[in-house]
C-alpha cells in the first residue's frame, strides 16, 4: 500500500507540473493577441516564466500536491483573464463590474504567493534529505570526531535546516532578551544545545502585506548563500506563529556600522561627547577599519549580483560587525532573485531604506550612500547630499570628513574613496560604476592607507 500511495504522488507531481508547463504556453500565446488590458497582459506574461525554474525542481513529495493544485488553478485563471481581453465584449463580460487592473494585480500576487509556497516546500525537502543524509552517513553513537555522541541535537554548521517551535523557544527562554527590531519585526538572543549563540528574527505578519512572500525570497537567497561577508543562515520556523528566521549571533556582537558612526558627524559632533560605549571603537576612529568594512560590504554586494542577487536595501543599519570588526551584510527581506542586467525586471513597490533608495533598483546608488556616510559620519537621513559631493568635486573634501587623516596617503586613499562614491550617487545607472569596479577602487584605496 505504501509503494501504491508514493506512485500515486509521483504521477500527480508529473501530471500537474505537465498542466503548469502548458498552461504557461497558453497565457504566452494569448497575450500576443490580446487588445484589451495590454499592459497588465504583458506583466503576467513577464510574471509566469519565472515559475518555470521551479517547476523544473519540484521533487515528486506528496507535500507538493497541494500547492501545485493551487498553482494550476491560479494559471487557468490567468489564461481565462487573458483570453477574455482579445476583445472589448468578452472583456466587459469576464470582468463585469470589477476593475480591470485590481484583477490583474489580485493574480499576480496569488502567483508570487503560490510560488513561495512551492519553494518554501522544496528547501523543506532539501533540508530533510540533507539531515537524513548525515543521520545514516555518521553512527549516532559516534560523533564526528569518532567520541562518543551526547543524546541531545548537535548543530551542523553549515546545513540551514527547520526549527520547531518548542526549540526556538528554549533557544531564546521563552523570547526573554530583545536586541532589536524594526518595522519587519523584532529580534530575539538565543542559544542552541550544542551549538552558536543565535539571533531569532520574528516577522510581524501585520507589519507587511507581503511578508510571506519576503520570508520565502529571503529563505531561498540565504539558504545556499556562503560568503564570508553574508550573514548565515542558521535555520528557519514556518508553523503555527510568525515565521522566524535563526542566525548566527556572533555576527552582530559589535552591533552594526551605523552604530558607530552616529553622533559623528561634523554638525553632530559640535553638540555631543560620547564617553565609553562605541566612543572609541576601530570602526570609530580608525580610517583602515571603515575601508575595509567598505571593501567587504562591495564583495559581498559584488557576489549578490553574480548569484543573480539585487539586495535592495543596502544600508549601514544591515551592515553587521563581529568580535574581530568583521563584517557580515543582512536583511535580505526586500531582496529579489534576479540579475540586474535582465530587460524587463518588475518591482512592485518601492523598497529599501529612506535615504539609501537606489532610483533603478541596482544597489549602486546605495551602496554610494553607505560610502559617502562613512567618510562623513553623517546619517543619510540628515546628510547635505548635495553640498557633500559638492565638496568633494571642488576638492575640498577636508570640509566634510569626519575626523581629519593622520598622513598624506591615508587622505589621498579617502579622496579616491569619495570619487568613487561620487560616481555610485550619479543621477542614472549609465554614468556608475560595476560593483566590479567599486570593488577595485576600495581594493587599491585600502593597499595606500596600508602603505602609509
Amino acid at each position: 500500500m505504501a509503494t501504491l500511495a508514493v506512485v500515486g504522488h509521483a504521477a500527480a507531481v508529473t501530471q500537474l507540473v505537465g498542466n503548469a508547463f502548458g498552461l504557461i504556453c497558453k497565457i504566452k500565446r494569448a497575450v500576443e493577441t490580446a487588445c484589451q488590458n495590454k499592459l497588465e497582459c504583458e506583466l503576467i506574461a513577464r510574471r509566469v516564466p519565472t515559475i518555470n525554474g521551479v517547476l523544473s525542481s519540484l521533487p515528486q513529495e506528496p507535500e507538493v500536491v497541494g500547492p501545485l493544485k493551487e498553482l494550476n488553478s491560479t494559471l487557468q485563471e490567468a489564461h481565462d483573464m487573458v483570453v477574455a481581453c482579445r476583445d472589448r465584449s468578452h472583456a466587459n463580460l469576464f470582468f463585469r463590474s470589477r476593475r480591470h487592473a485590481e484583477c490583474f494585480t489580485q493574480v499576480n500576487l496569488r502567483i508570487m504567493s503560490d510560488i513561495s509556497v512551492l519553494n518554501l516546500c522544496l528547501l523543506n525537502i532539501i533540508a530533510r534529505q540533507q539531515t537524513t543524509k548525515m543521520a545514516t552517513e555518521v553512527p549516532s553513537s559516534v560523533s564526528c570526531s569518532g567520541y562518543p555522541r551526547r543524546n541531545h541535537m548537535v548543530v551542523v554548521p553549515d546545513c540551514p535546516r527547520m526549527f520547531t517551535l518548542a526549540e526556538i523557544s528554549a533557544a531564546t527562554n521563552n523570547f526573554a532578551v530583545e536586541l532589536g527590531g524594526g518595522c519587519s519585526g523584532k529580534v530575539y538572543k538565543g542559544h542552541l544545545c550544542d551549538g552558536p549563540e543565535v539571533a531569532v528574527k520574528v516577522l510581524d505578519k501585520h507589519g507587511r502585506q507581503d511578508v510571506e512572500h519576503a520570508f520565502v525570497t529571503e529563505l531561498e537567497i540565504l539558504f545556499p548563500l556562503h560568503h564570508d561577508h553574508i550573514v548565515r543562515l542558521v535555520g528557519w520556523y514556518t508553523e503555527e506563529k510568525d515565521p522566524m528566521f535563526v542566525y548566527e549571533h556572533e555576527h552582530m556582537s559589535n552591533g552594526t556600522l551605523r552604530d558607530h558612526l552616529v553622533h559623528v558627524g561634523l554638525r553632530t559632533r559640535m553638540r555631543v561627547r560620547l564617553s565609553g560605549g562605541f566612543s572609541s571603537t576601530p570602526a570609530r576612529v580608525c580610517w583602515r577599519t571603515r575601508v575595509e568594512v567598505l571593501l567587504g560590504v562591495s564583495r559581498a554586494v559584488e557576489h549578490l549580483h553574480c548569484s543573480g542577487i539585487i539586495h535592495l536595501d543596502v544600508s549601514s543599519s544591515n551592515i553587521l560587525l563581529d568580535a574581530t570588526w568583521t563584517l557580515r551584510l543582512s536583511g535580505f527581506g526586500a531582496a529579489v532573485l534576479q540579475a540586474p542586467a535582465v530587460a524587463g525586471q518588475v518591482v512592485e513597490e518601492v523598497v529599501g531604506t529612506p535615504g539609501y533608495l537606489d532610483p533603478e533598483y541596482l544597489d549602486v546608488y546605495s551602496f554610494g550612500v553607505v560610502m559617502l556616510e562613512a567618510l562623513t559620519g553623517e546619517d543619510p537621513a540628515t546628510l547635505q547630499l548635495d553640498s557633500s559631493l559638492m565638496a568633494i568635486r571642488d576638492g575640498k573634501l577636508r570640509d566634510v570628513l569626519d575626523r581629519r587623516p593622520a598622513t598624506l596617503p591615508q587622505f589621498e586613499a579617502l579622496e579616491l574613496v569619495a570619487h568613487t562614491a561620487e560616481r555610485c550617487l550619479y543621477p542614472r545607472g549609465k554614468g556608475r560604476p560595476s560593483m566590479p569596479d567599486v570593488v577595485a577602487s576600495l581594493e587599491k584605496a585600502l593597499r595606500m592607507i596600508l602603505i602609509s
